[in-house]
Parts: structure tokens; C-alpha cells; sequence
């Protein structure tokens, strides 16, 4: 056989060999889907025994070690990114079979909202884009979505105040999901409009040009795409959705930027090694002290304060609803005593969630 046909002949078999492989993997797909659709089912019929009912479609703890197994089983050649994107998917395809899951974010299409909620969830559910931060938290309460997703902190400019003030409305009139809102953290880059993060490279490249404030990168993408001679900052990705040209990459001041988004829910996760608790209250303001009397508890727990900040509440004047980020889970018993003494020093004490925390090698990018 000349060398020409043999090697034709290895390359039919090759083919042939994945095809096979494709089969099984078919075949184990639908076993693995099989499998979720009978999660589903026995999540149902315990629901209807009067057992408690689990809340959740979505479960991050779950997700992580799902992850991290693949990580581990892993040895090539697909890097474990591609390996891991591919089981987003395949769980995406799991969840919309338990039940019909619909995402809300920050509109328009192709925000960073967007992006990270598609990152998270995948293809196989259905996403809603929202005008407001405040219009995600209705859906979400309204039960109109299953989740919502919405910007919690900038690492370069701080608390999201529209995520917070939100808070405030829920905290200050009782309404939410039931037991508090479910939080699930994110880590991914960026989220605040572009102007201010790329405040250098106007200054040196664009000085006289027109710069037209919108609420967001997308909603400038969209407007660049319409009108001539405008332009926008935002993701490539945002850049291809409205197809738009590229000029420049990575004109950011800080390289390291990042976001931490919130992931809305109607629970929280059952809790892992390494979790954090967000809480809203108020104190009495005329008390000396008052603040750090409520804090204070935290030490005696040994608990750690990762965050801390403060908003009008909206009632009187000069009232405040402070909101504090610990470690811990409030399922953890040093964490459910922790905050049962706080009530001694604390008005309108309130468990917003509880989460995984992550890690900036956890990024979600």
C-alpha cells in the first residue's frame, strides 16, 4: 500500500474512532441529564411530603467543586478553561430541564452584567434585560425570574450605591423573598462606565473630543452603532454584538480592576468551607458607641468584618442602615449567636445572604 493510501487509511480510522467517542458521549450526556431531571423530580415530591422545600436550581457551592474536580481530573490536552466551559454548559442544559429558569440583568444587551450572568448560567436558560438595578430586584421578588444579577463592589471605586439604596427598600419595608435575599458573589472585570476607568486615555488621546455620559457601556455601543462618527467604550464582546470596529485594547488605568456581582435569589446556599454573610441594620444613633457596641460582637465570635458601609435609610433625616460583610455563614453557629447578640445593640437587624466567598483567582473573566 503506498504511503499515500495508508495515511488515508489511518485518517478514516481516526475519524471512525471519534464518531465512536462522540456516541458515548452522547449517550452519557443524556444518562448525566437523566439524572438532573430526576433531582428535579424528587426535590418535588419532597416538597409535597411537607419536607423543607430546597429552593435551589442554581447552587454555587455545587458548581465550585464541580469545577475544581474537573481541575484535578484534567491532564490534557484541553486546558482546563475549555474543559470547565463546556460542563457550564451541559449544567446550564441540566438546570432548564429541572424547570424553567429566566435570568434578569442590568440592561441593555451585551453590559458586563450580561456578560457575566451568560458566563455563569450559559445558553440554555432565558435572560431579561432590566432598565435598573432596583427593576432586577423587583423581578426577582416579584418571582417574575428565578435570579437576578446586579453589581455589588468596585475594587477601584467602591460600593455600587444604586445595589445598596436597593437594599434599603427591602430592609426598611419587610418586603423580599422569604428568610432574606439569597446572594450568590462573583468576581469579574469590571462594570462601572467606561469613562470612569479609562479617565487617562481620554485625557491623552480624545482631549476636545465630545464625551456623552449614558448608563452603560452597552447602551453607549448601541448608540455608536447608529449614529456616524460616534464611538464607545466597551468589551469586545459588547463591541461584536453591535457590531462595532474596534480602535484600541485594554485602555483601562488599572489593569486589575475588578467587580464583585451579587447573583439574587430566594435562599441561600447551603454553606461551604469559606463563606461570607452580608447583613443591613440600624442602631440607635443617640446611644454613644452604638456602632461599635453591635460590631464588637464580631471579635468575641471570632468572626472577621471584610466590609462595611452605610446608607440613608430614607426614614428621617440623618438616619442610616449600615451593611456589613463577615465571615462565615449564618447556618455556622458561632455566626447565628454572633447575630443574636447584636440584637441587644441593633435596630432592624436583617440577613441579606449568605455566599461562597471568591477569590480573585476565582475570577470570573
Amino acid at each position: 500500500m503506498s504511503s499515500e493510501g495508508k495515511n488515508s487509511s489511518d485518517l478514516g480510522h481516526l475519524r471512525s474512532r471519534i464518531d465512536s467517542l462522540d456516541s458515548d458521549l452522547v449517550r452519557l450526556l443524556n444518562e448525566r441529564a437523566s439524572i438532573s431531571v430526576n433531582i428535579g423530580l424528587a426535590k418535588q415530591k419532597a416538597a409535597k411530603t411537607g419536607a423543607p422545600a430546597d429552593e435551589h436550581i442554581h447552587r454555587p457551592s455545587r458548581e465550585k467543586q464541580i469545577y475544581d474536580r474537573l481541575e484535578t481530573l484534567n491532564h490534557g490536552p484541553l486546558p482546563t478553561a475549555a474543559v470547565q466551559a463546556i460542563f457550564r454548559e451541559v449544567m446550564s442544559a441540566s438546570i432548564s430541564l429541572q424547570r424553567e429558569t429566566t435570568i434578569a440583568f442590568l440592561g441593555p444587551r451585551g453590559t458586563y452584567t450580561h456578560e457575566v450572568a451568560f458566563k455563569r448560567f450559559g445558553d440554555s436558560v432565558a435572560y431579561v434585560a432590566q432598565d435598573t438595578i432596583a427593576d432586577v430586584f423587583d423581578a426577582v421578588e416579584s418571582g417574575s425570574v428565578t435570579y437576578g444579577v446586579v453589581p455589588f463592589e468596585n475594587s477601584r471605586f467602591g460600593s455600587v450605591q444604586a445595589t445598596l439604596d436597593r437594599f434599603v427598600v427591602a430592609a426598611g419595608s419587610g418586603t423580599g423573598p422569604p428568610g432574606g435575599e439569597g446572594k450568590v458573589q462573583i468576581r469579574a472585570e469590571h462594570y462601572l462606565p467606561g469613562f470612569g476607568q479609562c479617565q487617562k486615555y481620554i485625557n491623552q488621546n480624545l482631549r476636545g473630543v465630545e464625551v456623552v455620559h449614558v448608563s452603560s457601556t452597552a447602551h453607549a455601543a448601541d448608540i455608536a452603532s447608529r449614529e456616524t462618527g460616534a464611538a464607545a467604550i466597551c468589551s469586545s464582546a459588547c463591541a461584536d454584538l453591535y457590531g462595532l470596529d474596534i480602535m484600541d485594547l485594554s485602555i483601562e488605568d488599572a489593569k486589575d480592576n475588578t467587580t464583585r456581582f451579587f447573583i439574587l435569589g430566594n435562599a441561600s446556599d447551603s454553606p461551604s468551607k469559606d463563606d461570607r454573610t452580608l447583613l443591613s441594620f440600624t442602631v440607635d444613633h443617640r446611644q454613644p458607641g452604638a456602632l461599635c457596641d453591635a460590631l464588637s460582637v464580631l471579635k468575641l465570635y471570632d468572626i472577621n468584618l471584610t466590609k462595611i458601609d452605610s446608607r440613608p435609610s430614607g426614614q428621617r433625616p440623618w438616619h442610616f442602615f449600615f451593611f456589613i460583610e463577615m465571615t462565615g455563614h449564618m447556618e455556622n453557629e458561632n455566626v447565628r449567636k454572633a447575630i443574636e447578640d447584636m440584637k441587644a445593640y441593633c435596630l432592624d437587624i436583617r440577613v441579606l445572604g449568605s455566599y461562597p466567598s471568591e477569590r480573585a483567582s476565582d475570577a470570573v473573566v
